[in-house]
């Protein structure tokens, strides 16, 4: 599936600029909900780094699954054997749940790993993608985003989505106590200024940098830098 780039993109951006500003924990999911269904995903899981713990549940930050798969998925523990878990721990920046599992085609666990993700699958969970959180210590949660059906992400896409998890992860949070979510805000983030807001709207609308700059008042050379920066 893929929605129309301009909409989808200010979608993010709006997104970006008013999660701080929500007021209770239900607010913000549900902001969170509405932009993970506008993108054409239909579930989500915000959550801590996965450890081996009892009861993998309680590393749920927020999630619409079904409460049926999360009772399988710990019932089968299947921590231990998700690929897009495991592709985690390792990734530096977002992946999809396709590229995960084709990092452990030669892993003695493959089978295993196939047979999660097929049951997956019959929860609706075929196709998704994970956003990576840290903080100053390294990672720190994720969200995975999926569907029954493919989201095809453009790259700048891809890097404002893993900023709107971050955004989110942490503001919930704060809406939980959490001790460390003021020290996660003091790590790198992508903070947008009104201009940058407009700069990122107009490329998306397919403008070229000349036009924006000549729109905005400013050197084209400063709206190259505005998407460099973001996409960094």
């Amino acid at each position: 599936m893929h929605l129309g780039g301009s909409v989808r993109l200010n979608d993010i951006i709006r997104y970006l600029v008013t999660i701080g500003e929500t007021p209770r924990r239900d607010v913000a999911i549900r902001e969170f909900e509405t932009l993970v269904e506008l993108l054409g995903y239909k579930s989500y899981c915000i959550f801590h780094e996965p450890k081996p713990i009892e009861n993998p549940a309680q590393l749920i930050v927020a999630a619409n699954w079904d409460p049926r798969w999360i009772e399988r998925f710990v019932a089968k523990k299947y921590i231990a054997s998700d690929p897009t878990l495991k592709f985690l721990l390792r990734a530096n920046r977002s992946f999809s749940w396709a590229r995960a599992v084709a990092a452990y085609e030669d892993h003695p666990q493959f089978r295993r790993m196939q047979k999660m993700m097929q049951d997956a699958k019959s929860f609706g969970l075929t196709f998704g993608h994970i956003f990576p959180i840290f903080g100053r210590n390294g990672l720190m949660g994720a969200a995975t985003l999926g569907g029954p059906e493919e989201v095809e992400l453009s790259p700048l896409e891809m890097t404002l989505l893993e900023s709107a998890a971050r955004a989110t992860y942490v503001r919930l949070l704060q809406f939980d106590g959490v001790e460390f979510a003021e020290r996660l805000n003091e790590g790198p983030d992508i903070v947008l200024t009104h201009r940058e807001v407009q700069a990122l709207s107009n490329m998306a609308d397919g403008m070229t940098s000349p036009e924006i700059a000549e729109l905005l008042s400013v050197a084209p050379t400063t709206i190259d830098w505005y998407g460099a920066s973001v996409q960094e």
